[in-house]
């Protein structure tokens, strides 16, 4: 079952994002989002299979450089490691760009393997006009077209501070 996060799951969120990958950062990304104006709510997203927590995705606000239009930012994404390779991940990115269509979201980017991003419909962003935040490697920023009337922004985008090491 895929649902919105609700009060209560930090500790959950917090040990499947530290599981999946081994490590506390994506863990403290979303800790650190949860305090920022980048937060939104209605985007982090959680899998829960017999009342336990299993998976969890957030979109966030970061902003393209000049212009400072809005974009919405995949990640972290995270699954426990004895349920990867069932589908939760690929539920829950669908579950999250539904949600930020339904917000009106033009576009969602993030930083991530292609390989297993172009299933959702991600693109190389660079080729696009819209750059990955300074220092970090094109390859893997990619975007979503949401909304195929809509207009991509174009420019550096800018992750919020969360992001920051």
């Amino acid at each position: 079952m895929i649902r919105t996060e609700r009060a209560g799951d930090e500790v959950a969120i917090r040990a499947v994002e530290t599981a999946a990958f081994g490590i506390d950062r994506d863990a403290q990304i979303v800790d650190d989002l949860r305090g920022s104006d980048a937060y939104i709510p209605e985007l982090s997203l959680v899998a829960e299979d017999g009342g336990a927590v299993v998976g969890h995705v957030i979109v966030s606000r970061g902003h393209v450089e000049p212009s400072g239009e809005p974009i919405f930012l995949l990640g972290p994404i995270g699954v426990v490691p004895e349920r990867q390779g069932e589908g939760i991940g690929s539920t829950l990115v669908d579950a999250v760009l539904a949600g930020a269509r339904r917000l009106g979201a033009p576009c969602v980017a993030l930083v991530g393997d292609p390989a297993y991003y172009e299933r959702f419909g991600f693109l190389q962003a660079e080729p696009l006009g819209l750059l990955p935040p300074a220092g970090w490697r094109s390859r893997p920023f990619q975007v979503a077209l949401l909304d195929p009337e809509g207009e991509l922004p174009r420019g550096r985008v800018e992750y919020s501070n969360a992001f920051r090491d």
